[in-house]
């Protein structure tokens, strides 16, 4: 039946976009992503023929329903516009771990820099312990204090598509370090730093939700009335926002509020089904929010910390 049917764009709506933004040399603007959506060539095909199609291509197009919103999934990649996120994690040791480190990284090449003692450390290592459930043991924060070295080492940059199977990557290796001397690890593009147990821990389960809780740090604020994530573009999705209005007064529900929403995102929804303007809730008895997306803000665009795929922002209407 035709509204069995679902419309396949013929170049995809990702090259055209792309092709577009690399003509006017700029972002292109929410009115111009629409009207070029709606001028490009479709065929419309059976579900089952356009995910084969999608196979063959190697990736997901753009959701015309949630153009504007879904096209800075693919944005940086097809217009070479802007920066894609990328790992840079710093692992501290003692100054025999230094060698270990390099040769460990060496072999796996991946990019590295082994640096002495930082008095900084351990201010740095403190002030991103992650909010929402600690790590960062007495133990832990000795070793950080008397560290010799350390050692920080970096994944390519990499689209939404990569971006579960680099941070898988980036997690078990920073377990291999831990497990050759290092004392406690700091993921320096989402401010967030974990004790070795709880690395070595999450690394071990390995799975999506285990992803989410070594990378993402929350509740970061309130900023400007906000509370909201960082890191879930290293797994490929929008951060998460809040108002205090949006919480109605209860800033501590926010952290239970991202977790359950982002852990939806990664391990229970089909990629693409959920939208801007979606509604989402806790439990059958809470009252819904309304999610809409919006460009990230408050960090430069080649901050490590800057979500080039944007953020959700909750609301209650």
């Amino acid at each position: 039946m035709a509204s069995d049917l679902v419309p396949v764009f013929v170049p995809p709506l990702a090259m055209v976009l792309g092709a577009a933004e690399r003509e006017k040399a700029r972002p292109l603007t929410e009115t111009e992503v629409l009207e070029i959506r709606d001028r490009s060539g479709a065929v419309m095909a059976p579900p089952e023929v356009a995910e084969q199609m999608t196979a063959s291509r190697g990736y997901r197009d753009v959701e015309p329903e949630d153009c504007w919103a879904d096209w800075h999934r693919l944005r940086v990649e097809y217009s070479g516009l802007g920066y894609l996120p990328k790992f840079v994690l710093c692992v501290l040791g003692d100054a025999a771990f230094a060698k270990t480190a390099r040769a460990l990284l060496g072999a796996e090449s991946v990019e590295h820099e082994v640096r002495g003692r930082d008095e900084r450390m351990g201010t740095a290592f403190r002030a991103a312990a992650f909010r929402s459930d600690p790590s960062l043991t007495k133990r832990d924060l000795a070793a950080i204090d008397r560290h010799q070295s350390a050692v920080y080492f970096l994944s390519k940059n990499f689209g939404a598509g990569a971006a579960l199977s680099t941070a898988r990557r980036m997690l078990a290796l920073g377990a291999r370090l831990l497990d050759a001397g290092g004392t406690a690890m700091k993921c320096e593009s989402s401010g967030i730093a974990h004790g070795r147990a709880r690395w070595r821990a999450l690394a071990k389960r390995g799975d999506d939700e285990a992803l989410f809780h070594a990378f993402v740090q929350y509740p970061i604020g309130p900023v400007r009335n906000d509370y909201y994530t960082c890191g879930l573009h290293l797994l490929g999705t929008p951060d998460l926002v809040a108002s205090k209005a949006a919480l109605a007064g209860k800033p501590a529900a926010s952290g239970t509020l991202f977790s359950s929403f982002a852990l939806y995102l990664l391990t229970e929804c089909a990629p693409g089904a959920f939208r801007s303007g979606h509604r989402f809730r806790l439990d059958s008895g809470a009252p819904p929010y309304t999610l809409r997306w919006e460009p990230c803000r408050g960090y430069d665009e080649d901050d490590f910390f800057f979500n080039s795929f944007g953020r959700y922002r909750f609301a209650r209407r």
